[in-house]
């Protein structure tokens, strides 16, 4: 289950549900009541996608798409525009058209998730594209075929008309369940967040002792498995966590400022994100262990500095003065 958690916003198995239980339920169920059922499942879906994990599961818009505009269809117009027994194909080219606009215009479903600030992490074209080819040719063989085939053979005409959509759809799952499950055994973090105190143009740092000595760099450093555009979020949860860990009265903070992306192979696998905390005052981050420092000064101090630390040490000095030289004066 941690997995299933910990990669929710890779799982468009979600999305797929609610297709495959209408395609499958249209069999058993009456057709209105059906594409109803799916439909509500698909908008609750959207709900909870949108307002907790802030992003958008395509297959649940595209769910919502084609079940209700079939779902309205049938409810308003009866058999006037989808006739008896032909409920699944046309919902089936429905949702093929949606998966058609998305993989040939994909930049089109980003734009509209970033006009609403919703996440954009996942692209779903390799599903999109398993739909397009797949539904494409189931049919464009049903209209090719239809009058040679589906008198000869009741078994034959059930198996295309109903269980191929449902297979199609079972296939993207299985590729989506795949994936998750290789993204869970390999569990790399997306990055290490490096969170760096300033004020005053000092920079705060902190003494990590081990038996090859002390060295000291910034207090703040974790690794996120989270999404990487709530990283600023995250690096303001883990300050204020710090800071009430370590027993210091946590006072209001300001969000930090991301100031680098960078990769140091020989140090560390993982993409580095560098924050600067900007304070008002240097009390606001006062631990037992752990100071300010210049930068100026750093160099004739007789201490031993990380080696990230050291890379970083010409962004931070910059990014210091900046703030404080511009904002704190």
């Amino acid at each position: 289950m941690k997995p299933l958690l910990k990669y929710k916003h890779l799982i468009v198995s979600f999305g797929l549900l609610p297709i495959l239980i209408t395609l499958a339920g249209l069999h058993f169920f009456p057709n209105t009541v059906m594409l109803g059922v799916g439909l509500g499942i698909c908008i609750a879906g959207l709900c909870y996608n949108i307002f907790r994990l802030k992003g958008l599961n395509f297959f649940l818009l595209q769910g919502t798409v084609g079940i209700g505009t079939c779902f309205f269809l049938r409810l308003l117009t009866g058999y006037e525009y989808i006739p008896p027994r032909s409920i699944t194909p046309i919902l089936e080219f429905l949702l093929l058209i949606c998966a058609f606009v998305h993989t040939t215009a994909p930049e089109v479903y980003r734009s509209f998730l970033k006009r609403f600030r919703l996440n954009t992490r996942s692209s779903y074209l390799l599903e999109t594209r398993v739909i397009v080819i797949l539904s494409s040719l189931h049919l464009l063989g049903l209209f090719l075929f239809q009058n040679q085939l589906f008198p000869h053979s009741n078994r034959l005409h059930f198996f295309l008309i109903y269980c191929v959509p449902l297979l199609i759809y079972a296939i993207c799952l299985l590729i989506n369940i795949a994936g998750i499950q290789m993204a869970a055994s390999h569990e790399p973090p997306y990055c290490l967040i490096r969170v760096a105190p300033v004020c005053n143009g000092k920079i705060y740092l902190y003494p990590y002792r081990s038996s090859a000595g002390t060295v000291w760099d910034l207090p703040l450093i974790y690794r996120i498995e989270e999404a990487l555009s709530r990283s600023e979020k995250h690096a303001l949860k883990q300050a204020h966590t710090f800071l009430k860990d370590a027993g210091c009265a946590v006072k209001t903070l300001m969000s930090p400022r991301l100031i680098l992306k960078y990769r140091m192979r020989h140090l560390t696998p993982y993409p580095i994100q560098l924050f600067i905390l900007p304070l008002k005052n240097e009390a606001d981050f006062k631990l037992p262990e752990g100071r300010f420092f210049d930068f100026h000064e750093m160099e004739g101090l007789k201490v031993r500095l990380s080696k990230i630390l050291l890379a970083e040490k010409e962004h931070l000095q910059i990014s210091a003065d900046v703030w404080n030289t511009f904002t704190c004066k």
